[in-house]
């Protein structure tokens, strides 16, 4: 097989880009509710702040995005490279990023996104401060994600491992606490209350039908008993023949 049009070891530019765009078409619709509501409060044009809010986070979003994709795929990218040019493509080392990997690309896509998009929209003067918060909030939220994922992993590993024990039931997260929370709206079910409350709802429609059932049998019955009634109104009277 040509190593050179093989799928796994390359990364097509445009295919970054179509991620990247939805990426940014996603993080477009709160800024453009944040800019209205925010529009709406202080200037007089709510309509034209909340559009140019949502182009500027579509903005962010896909500039960050595909610059986090460019740097994790960059053996990738670089093979395409090759290709185009008629060079041989080489083995890719990037297609299982390490934790590290992934604080760095978010880092670096941080740096770019505040020094592109602070000289676009802020100026000159705001391309260095732009590029320092960017690249805090880039490395603080990989680290933050990186956790969380972590720890979300580590119980859904204890859960597993009680399940297979049959210990006791795994140690509530804080999403379920909320969930039993009596102002929540929410509530959290196990498999066999889940189970139980399926059974109750098939009862209850299994009764309603059975009602419904007697009803068009009492239905039939008195349309019988109707035309039995309408025969015997249109039937002649028969009388008794003399001897």
């Amino acid at each position: 097989m040509n190593t050179q049009h093989d799928p796994q070891h390359v990364t097509q530019p445009l295919n970054v880009a179509r991620n990247a765009a939805w990426v940014g078409g996603a993080a477009a619709i709160p800024g453009t509710v944040i800019g209205a509501f925010y529009g709406t409060l202080r200037t007089q044009t709510p309509v034209l702040f909340s559009v140019i809010s949502g182009a500027q986070w579509f903005a962010i979003g896909t500039t960050f995005w595909a610059a986090r994709t460019s740097v994790l795929n960059q053996d990738g990218l670089l093979n395409w490279w090759n290709i185009t040019r008629g060079v041989p493509s080489h083995l890719r080392n990037d297609l299982n990023p390490t934790l590290k990997d992934k604080v760095r690309a978010s880092t670096i896509a941080g740096a770019c996104t505040g020094f592109s998009l602070g000289f676009l929209f802020r100026g000159p003067q705001n391309v260095i401060p732009g590029t320092i918060m960017f690249t805090l909030f880039g490395w603080a939220g990989q680290h933050g994600y990186n956790y969380l994922d972590a720890r979300n992993s580590s119980e859904l590993r204890e859960q597993a491992q009680l399940r297979e024990k049959g210990g006791d039931s795994p140690k509530e997260n804080f999403m379920q606490r909320i969930a039993k929370s009596k102002w929540s709206p929410m509530s959290v079910l196990s498999d066999e209350e889940y189970v139980s409350l399926m059974q109750e709802k098939l009862l209850k429609v299994e009764a309603e039908i059975a009602i419904i059932d007697d009803r068009i049998e009492g239905f039939r019955a008195k349309a019988k008993a109707m035309e039995v009634q309408e025969k015997t109104k249109q039937a002649p009277e028969q009388v008794p023949e003399k001897e």
